[in-house]
């Protein structure tokens, strides 16, 4: 898997340079490349994590390897317990049955602006890359895929998946929690808030139950 990893970046290193040579004097942050640790493919769920873009990261852009270590070295947040991402993160690896700190992560976008979002003309950019997401996908194949991205990122998940369907669950606010339905996803597959908004808006608990509900329950909508 790293493997097919390491050789899927470096096909779209000439695009990651492109990209930062379009703003040479702008600080952006990445690329942000996956490399999941042996112990993510021998759980009974492999879980894959999608967040919206890091704050703040590594530039090693002409060493694609060292780049990844990046990643290994963050070790899916194992040393921030407290950051309400990784917190759930945690929650959700309990729920399913699988080890501490074994899940998978990835971000739509490949770079973050000053440790923030990008906007404007530099979102735009960096959106160029999102379909960088479907091969990780394939390399991965996860049985869950949670996207963390809230509806602000709904447009580009559109962009990224052609003829996608955002699924309403009873009792959510499609903007709140909602199923994804796309050949190119895993049957669990869920956009919800940022975990910190589902604490701001005390959503997490009942967010967990959903979680479960369709997983251990085996709920499936059409």
């Amino acid at each position: 898997m790293k493997e097919q990893l390491l050789q899927l970046y470096r096909q779209q290193q000439p695009s990651f340079r492109n990209l930062v040579s379009s703003f040479p004097n702008e600080d952006l942050a990445g690329p942000f490349l996956m490399s999941p640790g042996k112990h993510y493919q021998k759980q009974n769920y492999p879980l894959l994590l999608v967040g919206q873009e890091t704050k703040g990261w590594s530039y090693h852009i002409d060493e694609i390897e060292k780049q990844m270590q990046t990643y290994e070295r963050y070790n899916v947040g194992s040393e921030l317990e407290t950051n309400a991402f990784w917190n759930i993160s945690r929650k959700i690896e309990h729920l399913l049955g699988n080890d501490p700190c074994s899940c998978a992560w990835t971000n739509v976008s490949r770079f973050d602006l000053y440790g923030g979002r990008a906007h404007g003309k530099y979102e735009k950019a960096i959106a160029h890359l999102d379909r960088l997401i479907c091969e990780e996908i394939k390399i991965v194949a996860p049985k869950v895929c949670l996207f963390f991205t809230g509806p602000d990122f709904d447009r580009r998940l559109k962009n990224i998946f052609e003829d996608i369907e955002f699924i309403e669950i009873p009792g959510w606010k499609p903007s709140q929690l909602c199923l994804l339905k796309h050949a190119g996803l895993p049957v669990y597959t869920f956009r919800s808030y940022h975990p910190k908004s589902l604490k701001l808006h005390r959503l997490e608990d009942d967010f967990m139950k959903t979680i479960s509900d369709f997983i251990r329950v085996g709920i499936t909508i059409n």
